[in-house]
């Protein structure tokens, strides 16, 4: 059920439907080389998270374009919110959404930048005791994809993505504008050697926020890597529903950090 689509009066009902299960897909707007649509981490995220919803009932926030997205603020098109705010807004659309009845939230991401963001947003939430929960979805990789995909290399705007938006939105993809195949510049090599992550790690291996040769895409592997990808999403959420260990978790941890002892 889309968050959106409700009315006042149908409100309460859709959220005892969900068993108050819902679902923030997380993108943001960014630059997605030269053929795909700054809103394809959006657009991406927030139809699984509706395919998965229409199978296992949850309520589905609007497409949330506000992660982390420092990286691509060197492009036309990109929007930047700072990291301060990022995580404030997201705590409160969190406290919205639970005052609204909705106590178990899952984060659905379609950005790579928000892989360290999110985790680190649900591991904090433990500051305060709370009286719902969130989680970090964290898909399992479509082993599939190996026999689809073509290209050597592939990332970002690269055959994986530009398949899903021909999937998708092909309207808003252009494929006569695809460029050259592009592969990591290794700038942060020497760092990288040694285990150092630099502020410009991302940019130094892919200014251009293009991996790969998005040539080789095409709307049916789209459509497989998504199908694999809701399927996932309803078995998550399907774990989630069911999930009675993590409330009686935090009832736990909050109770020894009122009064911290040893156990032993």
């Amino acid at each position: 059920m889309r968050w959106e689509h409700l009315t006042y009066k149908s409100f309460a009902t859709a959220v005892q439907t969900c068993a108050g299960v819902g679902v923030i897909p997380v993108g943001v707007i960014e630059p997605h080389s030269a053929h795909l649509p700054l809103g394809t981490d959006c657009f991406t995220s927030h139809h699984i998270a509706c395919a998965a919803a229409a199978q296992e009932p949850a309520l589905v926030f609007p497409a949330y374009p506000w992660g982390i997205n420092h990286e691509g603020a060197h492009l036309p098109g990109s929007i930047v919110i700072q990291r301060d705010l990022v995580f404030h807004l997201l705590q409160n659309v969190c406290d919205e959404m639970a005052r609204h009845g909705v106590k178990k939230i899952v984060l659905l991401s379609g950005h790579g930048g928000n892989r360290y963001a999110l985790p680190l947003f649900v591991q904090t939430l433990v500051e305060q005791e709370r009286d719902y929960a969130v989680y970090y979805a964290q898909l399992p990789a479509f082993s599939g994809w190996r026999e689809l995909k073509q290209a050597s290399d592939d990332g970002h705007a690269g055959e994986k993505e530009t398949s899903q938006m021909l999937h998708l939105h092909p309207e808003l993809v252009a494929m006569d504008a695809v460029p050259e195949p592009f592969v990591n510049q290794q700038g942060n090599a020497a760092l990288q050697g040694v285990g150092a992550y630099s502020p410009v790690d991302w940019y130094s291996m892919y200014p251009n926020m293009y991996v790969g040769d998005a040539s080789q895409a095409t709307a049916a592997k789209g459509k497989a890597i998504f199908a694999h990808d809701i399927d996932a999403f309803v078995d998550l959420l399907g774990a989630v529903k069911r999930d009675a260990v993590t409330a009686e978790l935090l009832a736990r941890f909050h109770a020894g950090v009122k009064a911290p002892k040893s156990p032993y």
